[in-house]
């Protein structure tokens, strides 16, 4: 130990450096206080630069090794000049040494090191270069303040039209943090001021089975992250139930974590009572409607409606051998003739050009049907007013103009039939009268015929003089002597009807048959039965007339007026012929005439 410190310190052999300069107190002096004044200089300065590095953290690692190797290199040359001013009085040169060496050390690691933090050194910018960049900076820096400002007024503007348009509105903007305790209430609702929410939960707010629901939805957005929303219904004390709907959207924090809730509550109260008005009403008007088309089903009134091309979009009741498809998405110009178009397409473009009302009556043949209208047109306006189409009614008037055109055709036939009829019962009364044996017997007989008469006549009444079936004009005329359905009548052929002319002559016939055979033939006994049948073949209508069971029959010694109308008279009337034979188990009669006497109706 004692060597080590001889070494360091000096042994007795050494002798101080003062010696050399032989105390010569002037040298001595001005060796001792240069290397105290430069050791220390030397410390002052790395404690600077320490100092510098401290006050300087935003230096990059580079700069910082920089000015540590710099400062312990100061720091080595200080102990350097230290060591000097001691040995000038203590031989410690080993110790001297000793500090060279780190000195040296020391020195040597910051030339090495220096040389490549040069460049990094000389791209740092220079003081004239920071000053530009800093006028730059303030240039910039003034820009992004009126940039700044310019966006200030444009949000505090966004935010007072947002406040606006909320105000009075039925929708209400929060925020709550990640303990749903609410920050933030713009536009609140139901009586409430966002004093009376900021800082509380739901629970505090509304009841708490409400409070339980919204809690729940509001803690699955901040577990999730996903927006969510929900339909709610709530009891308030004053304006009672009041129905919201709520929307809640996760808020995220600059790590992107969910930090809190953006929600919105929209009172959906009036909608809802709208919504239940509206549905009642569309009820109302469905209901109105169907009973309208019930209305409507079955009548001859047709209702349609047309857009300003004239296609028809809308048809209730079409008519009769016609369904929707023939006229939806067709215009008249595709369903009317030409001639057509120039009553009725005429009228509808008034309308839809000058907004009249227009009624007219217009012949329309119908796929090939001929019908009759009266129409009424009216237009049919937008919201706006503008005439977007047209409304019409159509009323089939046409077989109101066949029962007219078919009472015309009657009049002028009772006007003929009448005096027909006239002439028929001047001959009957002036026949009847030269074959009566009293006058007690004419007006019996006269008035018989008579009454044959009006029973075809109220035969062909009820069917408006169209005419008259066989079966029912027989029926009529057997009335009058026997009842028709008991066992002394038997009818037979198919439903044939004859015209009005030919049942008056048949009827007439028939008469003078059933007269004859009440009198003396078949059915003057209860055991007599009498048969018609009758066919239509090859163009001509057969009826014959058989009587059975009745009293033996002999030829008639004279020609009776019966004999002479069936003959002469309904014979030749009918176009045809009558065979009449007195058999002696009954009278037989055949009627015939072309089929050109039966008709349809």
């Amino acid at each position: 130990m004692s060597e080590i410190l001889d070494y360091l310190f000096g042994a007795a052999s050494f002798m101080p450096h003062g010696y050399c300069l032989l105390w010569r107190p002037d040298l001595v002096a001005l060796h001792a206080v240069s290397d105290a004044l430069i050791a220390i200089a030397y410390i002052s300065i790395p404690v600077a630069v320490l100092n510098f590095l401290r006050q300087r953290k935003d230096l990059n690692s580079d700069a910082r090794k920089m000015a540590m190797l710099f400062a312990a290199f100061i720091i080595a040359c200080s102990l350097t000049h230290l060591t000097a001013l001691f040995v000038l009085w203590v031989p410690a040169y080993g110790f001297q040494g000793l500090v060279k060496a780190v000195t040296a050390l020391v020195s040597v690691i910051t030339a090495i090191a220096i040389w490549p933090l040069i460049p990094k050194l000389l791209a740092l910018p220079s003081p004239n270069h920071l000053a530009e960049i800093n006028l730059k900076l303030q240039d910039l820096n003034r820009q992004l303040a009126e940039k700044v400002d310019d966006r200030s007024r444009e949000l505090n503007r966004v935010n007072t039209l947002f406040e606006m348009a909320l105000s009075g509105s039925n929708i209400t903007v929060y925020t709550q943090s990640a303990d749903l305790e609410y920050t933030w209430v713009h536009n609140p609702r139901f009586g409430l001021e966002a004093k009376d929410l900021i800082g509380k939960k739901d629970f505090e707010v509304v009841d708490a089975a409400t409070a339980e629901q919204t809690m729940a939805l509001k803690r699955r957005v901040l577990a999730t992250g996903e927006p969510a929303s929900t339909f709610l219904a709530i009891d308030m004390l004053e304006e009672g139930p009041v129905y919201i709907e709520l929307n809640v959207k996760p808020t995220f924090d600059a790590t992107g974590d969910v930090d809190g809730l953006l929600g919105t509550i929209i009172d959906m109260t009036e909608k809802n009572l709208f919504e239940v008005r509206l549905a009642s009403l569309a009820s109302q008007l469905a209901e109105a409607n169907e009973r309208f088309e019930t209305a409507l089903d079955g009548s001859l009134i047709t209702v349609f409606e047309q857009d300003r091309d004239l296609v028809y979009t809308h048809v209730v009741n079409p008519p009769a051998g016609a369904d929707l498809d023939y006229f939806i998405g067709r215009s008249d110009r595709e369903i009317l003739s030409d001639e057509e178009q120039l009553t009725i397409v005429t009228a509808k473009q008034k309308v839809l050009t000058e907004g009249t009302i227009e009624v007219l009556d217009a012949d329309i043949r119908l796929k090939d049907q001929p019908r009759y209208y009266s129409i009424r047109l009216e237009p049919k306006k937008g919201p706006d007013g503008d005439i977007v189409g047209l409304i019409g009614t159509a009323v089939d008037l046409t077989h109101k103009r066949r029962n007219e055109q078919q009472m015309r055709l009657v009049m002028r036939e009772l006007t003929h039939r009448s005096k027909n009829l006239l002439a028929v019962i001047q001959a009957m009364a002036r026949q009847t009268a030269a074959r009566s044996a009293g006058k007690e017997d004419f007006v019996e007989r006269f008035s018989s015929r008579l009454r044959a008469i009006a029973a075809s006549h109220d035969l062909l009444v009820s069917h408006s003089w169209y005419g008259a079936s066989l079966r029912d004009l027989l029926k009529v005329h057997f009335s009058q002597a026997i009842d028709p359905d008991g066992g002394q009548l038997e009818l037979e052929g198919e439903d044939v009807k004859v015209s009005a002319d030919a049942a008056q002559n048949l009827g007439l016939g028939f008469h003078e048959l059933i007269t004859n055979a009440a009198k003396y033939g078949a059915l003057s006994t209860d055991a007599g039965r009498v048969k018609v049948h009758w066919t239509r073949d090859q163009g001509v209508v057969r009826v014959t007339w058989e009587e059975v069971g009745g009293p033996e029959v002999a030829a008639p010694s004279a020609t009776g007026f019966g004999c002479i109308l069936l003959r002469n008279s309904v014979g030749p009337s009918l176009g045809g012929d009558v065979d009449l034979s007195f058999e002696r188990d009954g009278v037989r009669c055949t009627i015939t005439f072309p089929d050109t006497a039966v008709v349809a109706f």
